[in-house]
C-alpha cells in the first residue's frame, strides 16, 4: 500500500513514512499521523489506508521470526529482537491474543 504525501507529493509504501503515534491516541480517531520520509511534513491517513497490508506482513514477520532458533550468533540474536519488537509494536494496533502468545514463546525459546 502506498501513500502520498499531502505536502510535496511524495509516495511510497506506508512503512517508508514514519509512524508518530507509537500507541495511537484519541485525537487522531481512526485515522494515522505519520511523517513523510521526502519533506518531513506530518500527514494524517486512515487508518485503514495505512494498515491496509500490515496483517500480511505480519504474517511475513512470524514466519521469519519461526525460522530462527535459539542461537550464540549475535547477528541472529540481534535479528530475531528487532523481529520481535517490530511484532509487538504492531501488536499494539492489532490486539491479538494469538500474535501475543506466540512473540512470548519465541521470547522463552530463545532467550531464556
Amino acid at each position: 500500500m502506498n501513500l502520498t504525501c499531502h505536502e510535496c507529493g511524495f509516495t511510497a509504501g506506508y512503512l517508508d513514512f514514519a509512524y508518530l503515534c507509537k500507541n495511537g491516541c484519541p485525537a487522531c480517531g481512526e485515522s494515522d499521523l505519520r511523517q513523510c520520509p521526502a519533506c518531513g511534513a506530518r500527514c494524517v491517513f486512515s487508518r485503514a489506508e495505512s494498515l491496509e497490508d500490515e496483517q500480511e506482513r505480519m504474517k511475513e514477520l512470524s514466519m521469519q521470526l519461526t525460522a530462527i532458533t535459539r542461537t550464540d550468533d549475535p547477528v541472529m540474536r540481534k535479528e530475531a529482537k528487532r523481529l520481535i519488537a517490530t511484532l509487538n509494536g504492531m501488536n499494539m494496533r492489532w490486539n491479538s491474543e494469538s500474535l501475543n502468545a506466540f512473540l512470548l514463546k519465541k521470547q522463552e525459546e530463545l532467550f531464556f
